[in-house]
């Protein structure tokens, strides 16, 4: 009898609970974050189920953290990235991890296992893993889909970078548009 290899320890979990996208918008995912420390590594676990069978051509899936800082971990060809018809409308259990051996678009539907995403994850190193992160889904196609991410992170007692100072806010107010009215 073998002992089968321990599954890799990607750090600590922190989950969503499963969210509808609907066609044709975006919509962010958040996670709110308690904890305190440093990011060391971040790696990203994303099941998503869109309506379409080929839905990933029309979608991308982003990154962002309380800093503001954005990572694409993938995106459609109808949308900018490398994603096409055969990549199906499905991740499963799908982990982005700087440190995988396959990219992401070189990976087979529904892309099970670990895989690089587009940008680099390493762009959160650093950062301070506390507050409210965001998983953006942009889809382009009419049809909806779920999605349910973990960020899972590895981090130390060392001082976060500080996040950027954008200076002072001036929110505008939110105006309605449709169609060609811009």
């Amino acid at each position: 009898n073998s002992t089968p290899d321990d599954p890799p320890d990607y750090g600590t979990p922190y989950p969503s609970s499963s969210t509808s996208f609907a066609g044709d918008n975006l919509t962010a995912v958040p996670i709110i974050i308690t904890d305190s420390g440093t990011i060391t590594d971040l790696n990203v676990s994303v099941t998503l189920d869109h309506s379409y069978n080929s839905g990933l051509q029309w979608t991308s899936v982003t990154l962002l953290s309380p800093y503001g800082t954005s990572v694409v971990l993938g995106a459609g060809d109808q949308i900018g990235g490398n994603w096409g018809g055969s990549s199906g409308g499905q991740l499963y259990s799908t982990v982005f991890d700087d440190e995988a051996t396959t990219s992401i678009y070189n990976g087979t539907a529904p892309f099970a296992g670990s895989y690089q995403p587009v940008g680099s994850l390493s762009d959160f190193d650093n950062q301070s893993i506390t507050g409210t992160w965001e998983l953006l889904i942009n889809n382009r196609n009419g049809s909806d889909g779920t999605v349910e991410y973990t960020i899972m992170v590895e981090t130390d007692n060392s001082t976060p970078d500080d996040p950027p100072d954008y200076g002072t806010p001036y929110p505008s107010s939110s105006t309605s548009f449709s169609g060609d009215d811009l």
